[in-house]
């Protein structure tokens, strides 16, 4: 095969994260000392923690003390200790369909039924409310929110996540809010964090939350959880036996990135902004697909089920024959084949070629 290979399958930014907080980790690696030892040792960690403090309070609008804030190796790390915190096997959660594959791989691993909600297009991604009561069982332990969702894009509104605390409330339900988008949030739609909204909530939500994405640091590992009053003994157990620690150096970086004047931020918002408006409609436009505008992230969700393949056989298919990769959408949740998913994390030059190959693709299946 003669074309370059374009990996559209990924959600690893095309940029490398501020240069304030390469410096910070640089800095403290050549300082060395406590910055290259056992964090655990020192008061290194309460730098970090302090400014997730103040930053959740400016962004999230909590306030928490910096002992709720426990920092770790990434955000599936913080994904699993948060998990692993409220589940035991044999207990079920409730769910948003489709969501992201990490979180179905950490529950099965755990041996956790997943009750799923549906997010379907009618609805525009967004839940049935009067469905959401009917999953809940005698067995039912929490709910898990991605918002802003991956892969839909949903931005959950203040109206259904406030009902989704009640039934929380009513049910003794902990609520998992994973919130590592809420910067990526477009055209009239806002970001509340579940947690704001009431005391009952926050005593109850555990925030998991990572750098990777809002900063473009995938490959440095730095992610946490807020955790309640009511989960953190448990929680600080498990992630001081279960979960790696975050070098020590990077609790320096992670504070650079959260004290900064986030104009990092804004702009990446800005450029994944114009991202969608391209793609999909660009999508859309070609007989056989449909994708929306999504609200939030940065991910194109597309319908291909009119070409009668799979999801998987969709992707294996345009690989082999335009060297194009997406991500097949039935990893996203039981009742998405067909689905296809496209992080938009490359250039717009890659993606108008990706859509040129796509095009070329539909047209002679």
């Amino acid at each position: 095969m003669s074309k370059e290979k374009i990996v559209l399958s990924v959600g690893d930014p095309d940029v490398e994260a501020p240069d304030y907080v390469y410096e910070a980790a640089y800095e403290k690696m050549k300082e060395g000392g406590e910055w290259t030892h056992y964090g655990f040792q020192t008061d290194k960690p309460k730098v970090f923690r302090d400014a997730v403090v103040d930053y959740y309070k400016r962004f999230g609008g909590v306030t928490y003390p910096d002992s709720a804030v426990i920092p770790c190796a990434g955000s599936s790390a913080a994904l699993y200790v948060a998990l692993r915190t409220i589940l035991d096997p044999g207990d079920e959660i409730l769910m948003f369909e489709p969501t992201y594959r990490g979180h179905f791989s950490i529950l099965n691993g755990l041996g956790v039924k997943q009750n799923l909600v549906q997010l379907e297009r009618e609805n525009a991604y967004h839940p049935d409310l009067d469905e959401i009561a009917e999953k809940i069982t005698p067995k039912t332990k929490a709910v898990l929110v991605c918002n802003p969702n991956n892969p839909t894009g949903t931005v959950f509104t203040e109206k259904e996540l406030r009902a989704i605390g009640d039934l929380a409330v009513d049910h003794d339900l902990g609520i998992y809010s994973d919130e590592i988008y809420l910067h990526f949030v477009y055209d009239d739609n806002k970001f509340v964090s579940t947690a704001s909204l009431s005391e009952e909530y926050a005593k109850r939500t555990i925030n998991i939350m990572s750098f990777s994405k809002t900063f473009s640091m995938t490959g440095w590992r730095l992610g946490y959880i807020i955790v309640p009053e009511m989960y953190a003994a448990k929680a600080k157990g498990i992630a001081g036996m279960a979960a790696p620690r975050p070098p020590t150096f990077l609790y320096a970086a992670g504070a650079a990135a959260l004290n900064g004047d986030f104009k990092y931020v804004d702009e990446r918002v800005k450029a994944y902004d114009e991202r969608r408006k391209y793609f999909c409609p660009a999508v859309d436009a070609i007989d056989g697909l449909t994708c929306d505008l999504f609200e939030g992230s940065f991910y194109a969700w597309f319908d291909a089920k009119s070409t009668g393949m799979g999801s998987q056989e969709f992707c294996d298919k345009l690989a082999k024959e335009e060297n194009l990769m997406f991500s097949p959408g039935h990893t996203f949740g039981p009742g998405q084949d067909g689905m296809v998913r496209v992080p938009l994390c490359q250039p717009m030059p890659l993606l108008k070629e990706g859509i040129a190959r796509l095009e070329r693709f539909m047209k002679n299946l």
